[in-house]
């Protein structure tokens, strides 16, 4: 059984004595006896939105793309709210990066050069995340050739797959060096690396490594590549560590706007072009119950205010209840 508790130890950066509740796990019979569960939780990009956390009722997040002028509050929010969380590559802005802000660094790149310095960013966060006590660190698997520029003429699938497994060579050794796992997201839109057997075949190779599942990237490849979701989930199932949850549907009304991070919410139905989130969570966390979810959908739509908070609090029971019956058996 699942139980919501007050912990007094958590503190928002500007607020002191405020309770936050955090869901921990009843034992019959072992009264007194408690343990964290794997909460859900949300990517949080730019210190701005920190705020997330306390306003949608959250007790953990995965980082990325704070500014270096809110590198001391970010600490210090840290330091004193002591709330589980990961990082995301980058997790602090870049000086300098052929994509400005370095958020589409990859570990596949046509470019070399462009590749290997997202490496040495990705290396930054993983230093940086090793500091500041994060769980692991998420780094982007391929470029969107939509808007990241296309391949390379003759940047085949064997030859992103080399790509990758030299990129990982170096996250893997300092990720070991660091105590740090990296897990690898999948991003979109890009021909030479999206298929499980490429992720597979990849993850394999490193097997300290593991994969960060994000729907909504995983929604838009299933449809315009043409190839069953479902089957995607089982062939990687074993490597899923972590999962980025939204939502995504091509007939969606205001789907316009970032149209693969759309929130998660109980009413959507797979026969309806909907993402089966209630089946994804089953499968998933009744295979590894360890798995982290932090949500990632779009916030800054009006109209969606209701649908965002009412998704955020059937996750919130919808976990638990998965959990429940993985103890059960």
């Amino acid at each position: 059984m699942w139980i919501r508790k007050s912990n007094p130890q958590q503190k928002s950066a500007d607020t002191v004595g405020q309770l936050y509740p955090v869901w921990i796990r009843f034992v019959p019979g072992a009264e007194g006896c408690f343990d964290n569960m794997k909460i859900p939780g949300m990517v949080i990009a730019n210190y701005r939105f920190i705020n997330y956390i306390d306003e949608f009722d959250l007790e953990r997040a995965e980082f990325l793309l704070i500014e270096e002028e809110n590198r001391k509050k970010f600490e210090n929010f840290l330091s004193e709210r002591k709330i589980p969380f990961s990082a995301h590559a980058p997790v602090f802005i870049p000086e300098t990066h052929p994509d400005r802000t370095g958020l589409l660094s990859c570990i596949v790149d046509a470019d070399g050069e462009r590749r290997e310095k997202s490496i040495d960013m990705m290396l930054v966060t993983l230093k940086e995340a090793a500091r500041l006590g994060a769980e692991y660190v998420v780094v982007h698997a391929q470029r969107p050739e939509n808007f990241g520029g296309e391949n390379t003429a003759g940047f085949d699938q064997k030859q992103a797959l080399d790509s990758a497994k030299r990129s990982c060579e170096v996250l893997s050794s300092k990720s070991i060096e660091y105590s740090v796992p990296v897990y690898i997201e999948n991003l979109f839109r890009n021909r030479s690396f999206y298929s499980p057997e490429s992720f597979n075949n990849l993850l394999e190779s490193f097997p300290e490594m593991g994969f960060c599942l994000d729907v909504g990237h995983l929604a838009v490849d299933s449809r315009e590549l043409d190839f069953p979701f479902d089957e995607f989930v089982d062939a990687v199932l074993p490597s899923i560590k972590a999962i980025h949850l939204q939502n995504a549907n091509p007939d969606y009304d205001n789907g316009m706007n970032r149209p693969w991070k759309i929130p998660v919410h109980p009413s959507q139905r797979k026969e309806d072009g909907w993402c089966d989130i209630e089946g994804l969570l089953g499968k998933v966390l009744k295979y590894n119950p360890d798995c982290t979810v932090n949500f990632e959908s779009r916030t800054n739509v009006p109209e969606e205010r209701r649908m965002l908070i009412e998704g955020i609090e059937w996750i919130k029971e919808l976990i638990p209840s998965i959990l429940d019956e993985v103890m059960l058996h």
